[in-house]
């Protein structure tokens, strides 16, 4: 009996020792092929290295609302983008500089939207080009300036792979352009979980798989080059299975060359007016003038317009088909004002599908829909059946309604090819959506960044529209926006510049 216990201690005490062998034999593997790595791109002085500079050339891929009706809901769009980054490691300093201008979308002028972030002596910045202005910004750190630019440069990938070493797993062979990979899992399981493929032969780097808002996303370096003794990849391709999604086509880094003056604010440039978002929180009711009434919360409002026996609106926006904004709406008007007159017309002002998204609640209560004749089908599409023809009114520039009470009039512009806004010549009063609106108490949105940069384009279009008709207006009210406008505060609007691409350009990348 002795003798048989001391044969299976033996036996568990071989197994043991086996599969210590084999973790630690799994283990060297991965050790091998990330030193590998680290060694193609540059050993030693990859992993002390001071300073990285990075600039990029690129398109990036997304799908937004059409211009057109015929185009349909949605289309593709392009963006040119061009980046630069700046890290020192040594002093904990980051700059994160990029342009993008819209090549194929709905976009009314060249000036791209443009973003500055500093983080420099334990304080993050944001720079405004457009205004040439700058603010402190509390929720900048070192980590985040870049929104994670710095995780798709190939080196520093390597370079925090190094770090993950006893995180990661040998995962399975894979073939690239026909070469071997090895693959590895790093943080498996895990919400920092990333996954390198290695060329075998070379230590490159040529795809990275990480999950993002439950998508994944595959990032393939192309065009590995050596230059200072570090290796990186001219080419950057990221996609999803939805398609792709980002494409650097010429990627430039320099090593260990940053200056302190890199990281400076620009001397000429002022600090940004403290402002405060308009609270949007809470479902409001405003009367603007004698029988109209502005209603809503949030990113929608509406407007209602007493015509005597019944009301006009316009205004359904919202997100969710069972979002019911358009009814609560009506609810709160008629609690306000104890009227019960039905909605007997609905202003549909462009083809959108979210300012359409609550008409079926429109329709239900038994309005009739008011829509330019180029969205028509665009309009019938949308809805879960069709409307009968006499529920359709066609209304084209200068279109009347309740015996002049409302003026439409069609403002063609980038985002949508036909707009209807509302003016009232009694109270020269104007309602929009998707023109021109402000989220701020007293300012206004900056032009540096997208879509107000276009919004500054629409509004232009407007104000030209409404002197061609000689239409005098004293208060704006958008679909968007809880605030409501005065002339005044839209010739302010009006007097800001809006610098041109090339001005642009020079400010943010020295171009």
């Amino acid at each position: 009996m002795q003798t048989l216990i001391k044969t299976l201690k033996q036996v568990v005490s071989s197994c043991a020792l086996l599969v210590v062998c084999n973790v630690g034999v799994a283990a060297q593997k991965e050790q091998r092929i990330i030193s590998h790595a680290v060694a193609a791109y540059g050993g030693d002085a990859l992993l002390t290295l001071q300073s990285i500079s990075a600039r990029e050339q690129a398109n990036q891929y997304s799908q937004w609302q059409s211009s057109h009706a015929l185009q349909g809901e949605t289309v593709s769009y392009v963006n040119e983008q061009q980046r630069m980054l700046l890290i020192d490691f040594t002093k904990q300093h980051k700059a994160f500089k990029q342009v993008t201008t819209r090549l194929v979308g709905s976009h009314g002028s060249n000036m791209p939207s443009v973003i500055e972030r500093l983080f420099v002596a334990d304080k993050g910045y944001v720079i405004d080009h457009a205004l040439k202005q700058y603010q402190p910004a509390s929720n900048i750190t070192f980590e985040n300036t870049d929104f994670t630019v710095s995780d798709q440069l190939d080196p520093l990938i390597i370079r925090k792979l190094y770090q993950d070493k006893a995180a990661s797993k040998w995962t399975d062979t894979a073939y690239i352009q026909g070469a071997a990979h090895d693959v590895l899992t790093v943080h498996e399981g895990s919400e920092q979980q990333y996954i390198v493929y290695l060329n075998q032969q070379t230590g490159y780097l040529s795809r990275m798989l990480t999950e993002r808002g439950g998508q994944l996303r595959s990032f393939d370096f192309l065009n590995h080059q050596q230059q200072q003794g570090f290796v990186w990849a001219q080419q950057l391709f990221v996609s999803s299975s939805e398609g792709p999604i980002y494409q650097a086509y010429l990627r430039e880094l320099s090593f260990n060359s940053l200056k302190s003056q890199a990281f400076s604010l620009p001397k000429a440039y002022k600090v940004k007016p403290k402002d405060v978002p308009v609270d949007v929180s809470k479902h409001t009711f405003l009367q603007l003038a004698k029988g109209v009434y502005f209603i809503g919360q949030g990113w929608g409002y509406t407007l209602f317009v007493d015509a005597g026996e019944y009301f006009i609106s316009a205004g359904a926006w919202q997100m969710h088909a069972n979002d019911k904004a358009w009814q609560k709406n009506l609810a709160l008007l008629k609690t306000h004002t104890g009227l019960n007159k039905p909605v007997a017309q609905h202003v549909v002002t462009h083809h959108h599908s979210d300012h359409m998204m609550g008409l079926e609640d429109v329709i239900a209560h038994g309005a009739d829909l008011i829509v330019h004749p180029s969205d028509m089908n665009a309009l019938q599409a949308h809805l879960t059946a069709p409307l009968e023809a006499q529920r359709v009114i066609a209304a084209t520039n200068m279109h009347t309604l309740a015996n002049n009470k409302v003026i439409l009039i069609d403002v063609p512009n980038s985002h949508a090819s036909h707009n209807l806004v509302l003016y009232l010549p009694e109270h020269k009063l104007l309602f929009s959506e998707d023109m021109f609106g402000s989220s701020w108490q007293s300012g206004f949105d900056s032009p540096s960044n997208w879509p107000h940069g276009d919004t500054y384009h629409r509004l232009k279009i407007l104000t030209d529209k409404l002197q061609q008709q000689e239409l005098e207006v004293s208060v704006y009210a958008s679909s968007h926006h809880r605030r409501v406008l005065t002339h005044a505060e839209i010739e302010q609007a009006l007097a800001i510049e809006l610098p041109t691409k090339a001005q642009l350009m020079q400010r943010v990348l020295g171009e």
